[in-house]
């Protein structure tokens, strides 16, 4: 097994051996819409390629040109492609051989402890593990969102009737006038294939050894017992006819978190996993968005103090550019309720170059639209914490900034490195919190 590790927006300095072309090829190039038609056995994220402000879907994992050089773009993770396994890792992060700062990020977003397993697992068994960790998660907006129901046909014979009457049933089943009826209604029911299939990835996962890991979330833990209390006819050997009946999409109008949920029950209950142990020249993996990583890793901190974080894939929190509310919708990164401040996301270098003119068109327009007093783009930084005044607007007077968050480097192992960014996170939240 070959491992070629890379990181994000590397701008295409990656010499490629000849040996390796022809198998990176089948991914280089492509947009990952294109990729994910292909390839079902990779995992995105973010998910949903359908809301106003993420265009990952046009994006591509990286390009080759003709010279065998490797452009790599936004996108981090794993992929594994033949006997070759790509590391994408963040260009914030110094150490060539372990992803801290990916691993980190990943931890905070999926509620994971990656601390004591990071000391004795490789990088690929620790992609293995974060599957577990993902379906918790996906499990949890799922059931946030509501416990899965849909319809099923009921057969009763009594004599309260709320359905249509089967005759030919009634007739084989019942003497005449000792007042039992038989018919046929329609009622929604819990114990449907969807939860029967979250139900068998919960024991599948129980039987690895890892559900204690799991039962650490408070949450997970609650959604668990909820799964298994709507289940009791859960039976081991149905698995496989449940895993069939579950390959279609589930296109349901309202319960759209069960449809990454469905994707992930199925990879774990195919046993594939995430690592690149016999391929069988499948393309599969994991990948992120970096700047949907960092936005979310954000979030975990940020909503401590009561930001608000507008969704532009559920809508919420959105703001309109005019007093009728007719039309251009705007989704800042996070606001204070009482709309002082404004914080935007931007994973990516700002420490010495000038703000892209899109960005600081678009600051301006969420100060001005909400009357905020100040503004802060929030950047990954390699040297220390930093805030730096951008100035003060003509006209309007609001004030646009730059944070920059110190990214640790030259750490000996996981742990010292996580202490280092609790440390800047109590800065971070500390600065913001006095604001």
């Amino acid at each position: 097994m070959s491992n070629i590790p890379l990181k994000d927006n590397n701008l295409g300095k990656v010499l490629i051996e000849n040996k390796y072309i022809d198998s990176l090829n089948k991914i280089a190039n492509k947009t990952i819409k294109e990729l994910i038609k292909k390839h079902p056995d990779l995992l995105i994220f973010p998910d949903s390629f359908n809301s106003n402000n993420e265009d990952i879907e046009k994006d591509k994992i990286f390009s080759i040109f003709s010279d065998n050089k490797l452009q790599t773009f936004n996108i981090m993770g794993f992929i594994g492609i033949d006997n070759i396994s790509i590391t994408i890792g963040s260009r914030f992060d110094t150490n060539e051989n372990k992803q801290y700062f990916l691993q980190y990020m990943l931890s905070k977003v999926f509620a994971i402890n990656l601390v004591n397993f990071n000391n004795t697992a490789s990088n690929e068994n620790i992609w293995d593990f974060l599957l577990f960790f993902i379906f918790a998660s996906h499990l949890n907006k799922a059931i946030r969102q509501g416990v899965y129901k849909e319809y099923k046909k009921k057969k009763y014979n009594n004599s309260n009737v709320k359905g249509a009457i089967d005759i030919a049933r009634h007739i084989k089943t019942n003497r005449p006038f000792v007042g039992n009826i038989s018919y046929n209604t329609k009622e929604f029911s819990y114990n449907n294939s969807i939860i029967q299939l979250i139900r068998h990835t919960i024991e599948y996962i129980t039987s690895k050894g890892f559900l204690n890991a799991l039962n650490n979330n408070s949450e997970t833990l609650k959604s668990i017992r909820l799964i298994k209390e709507i289940t009791p006819n859960y039976n081991k050997t149905n698995r496989l006819s449940t895993i069939q009946d579950n390959i279609q999409i589930n296109k349901h109008p309202y319960y759209t978190e069960y449809e990454p949920l469905r994707k992930i029950c199925l990879k774990i209950l195919n046993r594939e996993g995430l690592s690149y142990k016999d391929t069988n020249e499948k393309v599969h993996g994991v990948l992120f968005d970096g700047a949907w990583l960092w936005e979310e890793y954000l979030n975990t901190l940020l909503r401590q103090l009561n930001f608000i974080h507008p969704e532009n894939k559920t809508r919420k929190n959105k703001l309109h550019l005019f007093s009728n509310n007719n039309g251009y919708k705007r989704y800042p990164d996070f606001y204070k309720p009482d709309k002082t401040i404004i914080i935007d996301a931007k994973y990516k270098h700002l420490n010495f170059v000038n703000i892209d003119r899109n960005d600081i068109h678009q600051i301006i327009s969420y100060l001005y639209i909400l009357e905020a007093q100040k503004a802060y783009l929030l950047y990954p930084l390699k040297e220390k914490n930093e805030i730096v005044q951008v100035g003060t607007l003509n006209g309007y007077k609001g004030e646009v900034n730059k944070y920059g968050f110190k990214i640790p480097d030259n750490t000996d192992n996981f742990i010292e490195f996580s202490k280092i960014m609790k440390k800047n996170e109590d800065k971070l939240i500390e600065a913001f919190n006095n604001k």
